[in-house]
């Protein structure tokens, strides 16, 4: 009777242990989470490249790279990147790692159109300087990518022809136009009056946060971005919730436009879902 008792005790024990372990663990794959941003730390480098190649007469695959580097390691490593094709998210990465202070991710897809590609990243680390201090490091990149396959393959990060500059020109009226209607959408469903809001999509948020956010000191624009992710990451990456409580995916999804109030009180995300669903997230300041 005591073997078996001590045997059953044991089974629950072990069981416990395994349940608070997965539970932990994916919460931490799951949680990106705004700590105050250490100034100790720094990306020794964070990038995102796509690189195009020809495999046809009209097709060609895309090569998708994200690599960072801090410059410790780190309790929690993280990287999430978006890739949009003419104004529409075509994918996504993430990836995570504690106790490390690289990571490295790589997609390949297979295209037959042309297009404009973006593709931007979060880099993230999450580190520990003693049990009750939590702080953490942060990077932006990005990288923007045009593909023609008429008559002939060829692609272009800036347009050096006459040729390119057209192809420039009708692919940035496609996604401009995709993306405005999805805003417009979205804010018209809403009620948002837009003239009230300084407006940027997300992929230009490397290049365009301290513009953006010319209101702000620097410390509050890193906490603003930081906590943006944090929301996107929960609210956008791991899926959307419609209103009828459904889950979906983002694939799909226009670029989101990002609206900081010009009273500095809230941040908005617009855009529609695939099937043209309006969805609203907000950011309280």
């Amino acid at each position: 009777m005591k073997v078996q008792l001590k045997y059953t005790v044991f089974l629950v024990l072990t069981t416990i242990f395994v349940i608070l372990y997965l539970s932990n663990h994916k919460q931490t794959e799951e949680t990106i989470i705004f700590f105050p941003i250490d100034s100790s730390l720094h990306f020794e480098h964070a990038s995102t490249h796509l690189t195009p190649k020809g495999t046809g007469d009209s097709t060609y695959t895309i090569t998708w790279r994200v690599d960072s580097s801090l410059d410790q390691p780190a309790y929690l490593r993280q990287d999430v990147s978006l890739l949009y094709k003419n104004g529409k998210l075509a994918g996504t990465l993430k990836n995570w790692r504690q106790n490390k202070q690289e990571l490295s991710q790589k997609a390949k897809s297979k295209e037959s159109e042309s297009g404009r590609y973006e593709a931007v990243t979060f880099h993230y680390a999450e580190v520990h300087p003693s049990d009750t201090i939590f702080t953490s490091a942060q990077q932006l990149s990005k990288v923007k990518l045009y593909t023609v396959t008429t008559p002939v393959f060829q692609f272009f990060h800036r347009p050096l022809s006459e040729e390119q500059i057209q192809w420039k020109k009708t692919l940035d009226g496609l996604t401009d136009q995709t993306v405005r209607n999805g805003l417009e959408k979205a804010g018209q469903a809403f009620h948002v009056n837009l003239d009230q809001y300084k407006i940027i999509s997300l992929t230009d948020l490397p290049s365009k946060k301290n513009q953006w956010l010319s209101a702000f000191p620097q410390f509050k624009r890193e906490e603003i971005v930081g906590k943006l992710w944090e929301g996107l990451y929960k609210n956008y990456v791991l899926g959307i919730k419609k209103e009828d409580g459904s889950i979906v995916s983002p694939q799909g999804s226009t670029i989101p436009l990002l609206l900081m109030a010009k009273n500095q009180s809230e941040i908005l995300v617009l855009f529609t879902l695939k099937d043209g669903t309006p969805i609203m997230l907000r950011q309280k300041l």
